[in-house]
């Protein structure tokens, strides 16, 4: 299982399964991270093996949907390609919980994704949609093949930073339609 990322610029970049934490608990980061930003994205289940999937089916290859965080190591992102694989890939930084959605949850105004930090909300959205999910299945299975079980996030807003103190403690949470979605204390 991977995480397939469509970026805010478009590109196409994986994380590695060992980045998916679901457990709402505490994120202790290593020593190295000296700063720390995150990215809200809208994420689908691919449900169904595939390569080059055109837009009009890709519907059938996803199964639910959700929002989530990617946390990003961004002292680490340096302008090299070494720089950015290594921020992407740190254990536990993909912030994609479960329950999944059923997707024609989604373009409902009154479905709103709402992350708070330290509980002062730093972004809402309720503009995700069905279309977005099946133009990145499209472009990301022209890139890579993707396989059941896999997770598409794709990302909503840039990155922003999160917390760069050493010794900090940073309480993020999330909610979906007014449910609990994901809480975390990260500790720099």
């Amino acid at each position: 299982m991977n995480i397939i990322v469509k970026t805010l610029a478009g590109s196409i970049v994986a994380r590695p399964s060992t980045t998916w934490d679901k457990a709402n608990d505490e994120i202790f980061l290593p020593d190295f991270v000296k700063k720390l930003t995150c990215s809200p994205v809208l994420f689908a289940r691919i449900s169904k093996a595939g390569r080059a999937v055109p837009a009009q089916f890709a519907p059938r290859y996803y199964d639910g949907i959700g929002y989530g965080v990617l946390l990003y190591a961004e002292n680490l992102i340096d302008g090299s390609p070494e720089g950015y694989a290594q921020a992407i890939c740190l254990d536990h930084t993909s912030l994609l919980n479960e329950p999944l959605y059923n997707p024609i949850t989604l373009g409902e105004p009154d479905n709103v994704f709402v992350l708070k930090k330290n509980g002062r909300k730093i972004f809402s959205t309720a503009e995700g949609t069905r279309a977005m999910i099946e133009e990145a299945i499209a472009h990301a299975s022209s890139h890579c093949f993707l396989r059941t079980g896999d997770l598409l996030a794709i990302e909503l807003r840039e990155r922003k930073l999160l917390c760069s103190e050493q010794g900090s403690r940073t309480k993020l949470s999330a909610t979906y339609c007014g449910n609990f979605l994901l809480e975390y204390d990260i500790v720099l």
